[in-house]
C-alpha cells in the first residue's frame, strides 16, 4: 500500500479564460475542479501509470466542501483515511488567462491545526501503516507541525521495510534528511537547506554531493529546464529531455514523483523509472490542467537522454 500524507487538501478549481482584466467581469470558457494538494496530484501519477495501484491518502476533512472532496477523490478509484473536522475543507481557485499565458493563483486559508486534530491525524498515519508499506511526504508542513513532524512519524512505525518518501523543503527537510529515509526528491533551490556551504554550479557540482550521502538510497534533484540528476542506491544519472512550451509547470514535481513512487513499488530499473518520471513532469506542462495525455508522455519519452555517471 502507498500511503500519502496530505493534511491540508482543498478543491482545486482552474478557471480557463481569454484577455483576463480586473476591472471588467471575466467568463471563463472552461472550468474543471479537482481534489487539489501535492498529495493528490501524486496519486494521479501513479494511477495514471498503474491503475492498479493500492492508494489511500490522509487527509484532514470537513463540511460540504469535505464530502464534495470526498467524491472527487473516489471518482479517480482513491482511497482516503480521513480526520473529520468542522472547518469547511478550502476552496482555491487558478485563473488562467491562456490568450497572455498568465497565471493567478488565489488560495484561501486552511483550518487552525489544534493539538487534537494533529494528534488523531497522526494516530490514523501510524496505526494504517503495515509492513512493507510506502509512505510519502509531499510539499511543506502543515502550519503547527514540528519541523521534526516526517522524522517523528517515522520514528513511531513499529512495521518491517517501511519506506519513507520524501519531497519537502526549509526545516522540516533538514530534520528529515537526518532521519535517513529511503527517498529524497528535491529541486535545485532546496538542496541549498541541506547544503548551504556548497557551490553547486554545474553537473559534477551536484554528483559530489550525491557521492557523499551514502545512508540514504534514492536521492534525486530536480533542476527545471536543465534535467535531473538521481543517485539510484550505487548507480549515478543525468537524465534529461528536449525543452517544450510550457503552459502550466504547477504539480509537474509531484507527477515526477508519484511516478518515482510506482517505480518502487513495481521494482522498475533505474534508468526506466526516471524516464519515465521526467517524462509524466514534463508532459504535465503542456496542459492547463495537472493532468497528462498518453501521446505527450510517449514523444517525450522519445527524445530523453540518459547519461550514467
Amino acid at each position: 500500500m502507498i500511503h500519502l500524507i496530505c493534511p491540508n487538501p482543498a478543491i482545486d478549481r482552474t478557471l480557463l479564460m481569454n484577455d483576463f482584466n480586473p476591472s471588467l467581469p471575466n467568463r471563463p470558457y472552461e472550468v474543471k475542479e479537482f481534489p487539489g494538494g501535492k498529495s493528490f496530484n501524486v496519486a494521479y501519477a501513479i494511477k495514471q501509470e498503474n491503475p492498479n495501484a493500492e492508494i489511500c491518502i490522509h487527509t484532514i476533512l470537513g463540511g460540504h466542501n469535505g464530502e464534495y472532496l470526498k467524491e472527487l477523490t473516489k471518482a479517480r478509484h482513491i482511497n482516503l483515511i480521513v480526520t473529520e473536522v468542522q472547518h469547511n475543507t478550502r476552496l482555491c481557485n487558478i485563473l488562467v488567462d491562456t490568450e497572455k499565458n498568465s497565471i493567478y493563483p488565489v488560495y484561501e486559508k486552511g483550518l487552525e491545526l489544534s493539538e487534537d486534530i494533529l494528534e488523531t491525524f497522526s494516530k490514523n498515519i501510524i496505526e494504517n501503516i503495515d509492513d512493507h508499506d510506502i509512505l510519502v511526504f509531499s510539499g511543506s508542513l502543515m502550519k503547527g507541525m514540528p519541523d521534526t513532524y516526517i522524522a517523528d512519524i517515522s520514528n513511531k512505525i513499529n512495521k518491517k521495510n517501511v519506506k519513507i518518501l520524501i519531497d519537502t523543503s526549509g526545516k522540516p527537510l533538514v530534520e528529515a534528511y537526518h532521519s535517513n529515509p529511503y527517498l529524497i526528491k528535491i529541486n535545485d533551490e532546496e538542496i541549498l537547506d541541506l547544503f548551504p556551504e556548497k557551490q553547486l554550479k554545474g553537473i559534477d557540482d551536484y554528483l559530489q554531493v550525491l557521492r557523499d550521502i551514502p545512508t540514504i538510497p534514492y536521492f534525486i534533484v530536480t533542476l527545471g529546464s536543465k534535467g535531473v540528476i538521481a543517485k539510484m542506491k550505487n548507480e549515478f544519472y543525468y537524465v534529461k529531455a528536449e525543452k517544450i512550451q510550457a503552459k502550466n509547470p504547477i504539480a509537474s514535481g509531484d507527477f515526477f514523483l508519484g511516478i518515482l513512487t510506482n517505480a518502487l513499488l513495481q521494482e522498475l530499473k533505474h534508468e526506466e523509472a526516471l524516464k519515465l518520471a521526467i517524462s509524466y513532469s514534463t508532459a504535465n506542462c503542456l496542459n492547463w490542467y495537472p493532468e497528462v495525455n498518453k501521446f505527450d508522455i510517449e514523444n517525450i519519452y522519445q527524445t530523453i537522454t540518459v547519461e550514467k555517471l
